[in-house]
């Protein structure tokens, strides 16, 4: 069951469908899902119980330290076994807390899905931080947040993302990217969590901020229009061609072809208005960073981190910030 949806669980997701199609999902086509609907699925009774063994037939003593996690109101086992210093925090007690403090903060967060997974077992709250549309591009951009909480199957997760959550898979998927993007933390299940977990959801809010600076930027490149001239001196700046021939002049030339097969390829054309602008430098430059250019490491996952976060990500703020060099708008 990798979906994670079983009897007991309820969900709220905008949009149009779900992949899996369960009815225990409701979807909202056409809205955000509010707070009291985020609250309906958040408003079930957890009790961390003692455990007992059985010493002498009908004869029970409590194990030391040892509880369950039990969902009252169905009388099912979420969690088999926690120790005594595991703390049970009901969902709506944290849903009220992120209302009270991100939500209020940044009114104009939606909640995208809401919903409990393996009955009850794990929750989990997915905000759209912020979506944006480039002057010119066809394609926005969306930003997520995801709050989980897995009880006994680990810690609390707080993240940046970019999936849209209904099933285990998809806030699997959100980990991952959460990882990948740096924007990932745990948190044990213990007193101070809940303040812990609020602070985190704030400081990653600020991605929004961010984003919107940014945007005044791209925008900005979006109406600068280029010649093809202005591709070959762009091209000379980030990819010079040695005057010796050799290897390392043919990589530089094959990747000069590579990088024009995107800027003028029927994609970038079909998702653009005018791919020939600065904008349309830049993001086929992150195209072919992140899809193209070859990397004595192979492996799949190390490549993305490196786009996000390594030599891949500088390279491309370096050329973000050469093209808006002459831009009065801060990047």
């Amino acid at each position: 069951m990798a979906h994670g949806i079983m009897e007991h669980d309820l969900g709220y997701a905008q949009g149009q469908s779900t992949w899996h199609g369960l009815p225990q999902y409701r979807v909202i086509p056409d809205r955000p899902i509010t707070f009291d609907e985020a609250m309906e699925i958040a408003r079930y009774p957890l009790v961390k119980s003692p455990l007992f063994r059985e010493v002498e037939p009908q004869k029970f003593e409590v194990i030391p330290d040892q509880f369950c996690i039990i969902r009252y109101d169905k009388n099912v086992v979420l969690v088999p076994a926690v120790g005594d210093k595991f703390v049970v925090t009901d969902n709506s007690f944290m849903l009220n807390r992120i209302n009270e403090g991100l939500l209020y903060q940044y009114p104009d967060l939606k909640i995208e899905s809401v919903g409990t997974l393996f009955n009850g077992a794990t929750f989990f709250l997915n905000l759209r931080v912020g979506e944006f549309r480039v002057e010119g591009d066809k394609s926005p951009t969306i930003t997520n947040l995801m709050y989980a909480n897995p009880l006994g199957k680990g810690s609390y997760v707080c993240c940046a993302h970019n999936t849209r959550i209904v099933c285990n898979n998809t806030e699997r998927v959100a980990e991952a990217q959460g990882v990948a993007n740096s924007s990932l933390k745990r948190f044990r299940h213990t007193r101070a969590a809940v303040g812990k977990i609020s602070e985190h959801l704030l400081e990653l809010a600020e991605l929004k901020l961010c984003l919107e600076r940014r945007k005044e930027a791209l925008d900005w490149m979006a109406g600068q229009t280029i010649t093809d001239s202005d591709i070959d001196a762009f091209l000379d700046e980030i990819m010079p061609l040695p005057e010796e021939d050799g290897r390392a002049k043919t990589i530089a030339e094959n990747n000069r072809v590579q990088f024009l097969q995107i800027m003028h390829g029927r994609e970038h054309r079909e998702t653009m208005v005018n791919p020939m602008t600065k904008y349309g430098l830049y993001t086929s430059f992150t195209d072919w960073v992140d899809h193209v250019k070859t990397s004595r490491n192979s492996d799949y996952a190390a490549i993305v981190y490196d786009g996000l976060m390594g030599d891949r990500a500088a390279s491309k703020e370096r050329v973000f910030q050469s093209l808006i060099k002459k831009n009065a708008v801060a990047a």
